[in-house]
């Protein structure tokens, strides 16, 4: 009874945020996703040196690590500062990162260095690029079953031996196109006002019985205007 609930409480909250979307003409889907964060993260400053007209896998790992907790304009600052370095010191490759090459970056969280030098050692274990990490993150989820909704997120975060996931589901989300629900201090809020659990895999799953893209939802929470649409960003 209390799944049914939550439930028709969900698939409320997907109705209405998604009318709010649709009426701001705000666009959630998969395939505008690259564009929108390059026109986000460009801003009103000259463009960011990007490798081509799509943001590739070590990019998008690289920004989503720097999303961290802040504002959306902190966000944008700390990313395009740290973008030059990552193309003049790491050549834009994820296994070039190690504890020395960024001994001196003065990134707004200690985990965040943690995190990319991690991605280079697993990349360098498994002899793959992260072209080729998100290939097999691709094949994982393809897997997926009610019982494991969300594999190829599972394995990352094995990998990184991290017990917290949510810039690694935004990557997911918007590299991968996997199977997440990623929740920042915006998403929830929405959870809060409609009286559902702010529980990844609860939501991926409430998204796939009611035959819902968990990505597509998720945008849909976290862009949604109103007056739950807070100001901070926990990525």
């Amino acid at each position: 009874m209390v799944e049914q609930q939550i439930e028709r409480r969900f698939a409320d909250a997907v109705a209405e945020l998604t009318s709010r979307v649709q009426a701001a003409g705000i666009d959630v889907e998969d395939d505008e996703t690259d564009a929108e964060a390059r026109r986000w993260l460009d801003g009103a400053g000259p463009p960011l040196d990007w490798s081509g007209p799509q943001i590739n896998s070590d990019e998008w790992f690289f920004i989503t690590t720097l999303y961290g907790t802040m504002t959306l304009d902190g966000q944008r600052t700390h990313i395009r500062k740290f973008f030059p370095l990552f193309i003049q010191q790491a050549a834009r490759d994820m296994r070039r990162f190690t504890t020395a090459l960024v001994a001196d970056w003065r990134l707004r969280q200690p985990w965040m260095k943690t995190r990319l030098c991690r991605m280079a050692e697993i990349l360098r274990q498994q002899q793959l690029t992260m072209a080729d990490y998100v290939i097999s993150l691709r094949e994982t989820e393809s897997r997926a079953t009610p019982e494991n909704p969300m594999p190829a997120l599972a394995r990352i975060m094995h990998d990184h031996r991290s017990g917290e996931g949510k810039t690694l589901s935004v990557f997911i989300r918007d590299c991968v196109k996997g199977n997440c629900f990623s929740i920042d201090s915006r998403v929830t809020k929405q959870l809060n006002a409609f009286g559902l659990p702010a529980n990844e895999r609860q939501l991926v799953r409430l998204c796939l019985s009611l035959s819902l893209n968990p990505r597509r939802t998720a945008r849909i929470f976290f862009q949604a205007p109103g007056s739950y649409h807070a100001e901070r960003c926990t990525c």
